[in-house]
């Protein structure tokens, strides 16, 4: 779908609308010309927006006007001055006057202007040039401008799919291990399990699985004894410790530890393909696990005092 000018007060506003296309204006002209430049508007333009040439010889000059829907009474006269002012100055001397426009002229508006620049050019002796909308278009796209003006957001949300596409293939093509096919490998007794029981966290099968596979990836890497592999592995416990910690250490709940797992776990899938983005083969479960081992170390826990939690529920249970 090919957008024209209106897409810029869709996008921005009319007001903004009006400075884009100026800009806009501006970047094709000096991307033409090798002497195009603005004039500030600060104590007035001179009647220029762009100008090409040299002031100490004669230039052209370039009048933007958003004239969106067409050039009507009150635009015919705010072009008369804009001319009148450039072909009057005596700061500079002017060769020939541009009017650059988004819209595209009906019947009577081309007839006006026609009439008007001849009448103007027999006057002054100036030669009038129109760039409507279909002109600028074309121009934008011969110079490869068209897409960044118009097309930015759409490249980007394409790019948003793209990037989607890419992680849900990749997630689909992660190697995944089920707990079930080892069923004497349930972890009860380990201090991970026990430490999310002491925080309420009952159900935990998942968090078992989780911590066998970042367990098989922690295997797999200390057998190759890579130094590369080891650092990327030791690499993301820290960030994903240091993830624990910016959450932990807000949480006040003594007891229940389910919206810190909760929050953490949030993060971590968050964070799965940019800060902890790593092997391939390390999937998000096993990330999810790094965290339980790090638990079973005694490096984190799910409630505030989570060692003497533990503690009293270990004790608990022995009596």
């Amino acid at each position: 779908m090919q957008r024209d000018f209106r897409y810029l007060r869709d996008k921005y506003g009319d007001a903004g609308a009006r400075d884009i296309f100026e800009k806009i204006c501006i970047q094709l002209y000096q991307t033409k010309f090798e002497q195009a430049y603005p004039i500030d508007v600060h104590l007035g333009d001179g009647g220029i927006d762009i100008y090409i040439g040299n002031f100490e010889d004669q230039i052209d000059v370039y009048q933007c006007k958003y004239f969106l829907d067409g050039i009507g009474v009150y635009q015919q006269n705010q072009i008369r001055k804009s001319f009148n002012t450039a072909a009057e100055s005596t700061k500079y001397k002017l060769k020939d006057w541009y009017l650059c426009v988004p819209c595209v002229l009906n019947i009577d508006e081309t007839k006006w202007w026609y009439q008007w620049k001849t009448k103007m050019k027999n006057q002054y002796g100036i030669n009038i040039i129109l760039r409507d909308g279909s002109y600028l278009l074309n121009d934008l796209k011969k110079y490869n401008l068209y897409n960044n003006n118009f097309d930015n957001d759409i490249a980007l949300m394409l790019e948003e799919i793209r990037e989607f596409l890419f992680n849900s293939k990749r997630y689909y093509e992660e190697q995944i291990y089920e707990l079930e096919d080892l069923d004497d490998m349930n972890y009860d007794d380990c201090i991970f399990v026990k430490k999310l029981q002491s925080a309420q966290i009952y159900d935990n099968k998942m968090a078992k699985q989780e911590f066998f596979n970042a367990e098989i990836i922690k295997s797999s890497i200390e057998s190759k004894d890579n130094d590369e592999g080891t650092k990327m592995y030791k690499n993301l416990r820290t960030k994903i410790l240091s993830i624990w910690n910016s959450q932990y250490i807000k949480y006040k709940d003594e007891v229940d530890g389910k919206s810190l797992l909760s929050d953490v776990y949030q993060r971590i899938e968050d964070l799965d393909t940019t800060t902890l983005k790593a092997r391939e083969d390390i999937s998000l479960i096993a990330k999810k696990g790094i965290l339980h081992q790090l638990s079973d170390e005694c490096k984190v826990g799910w409630v505030k005092n989570y060692s003497e939690r533990l503690e009293q529920y270990i004790k608990g249970e022995e009596k």
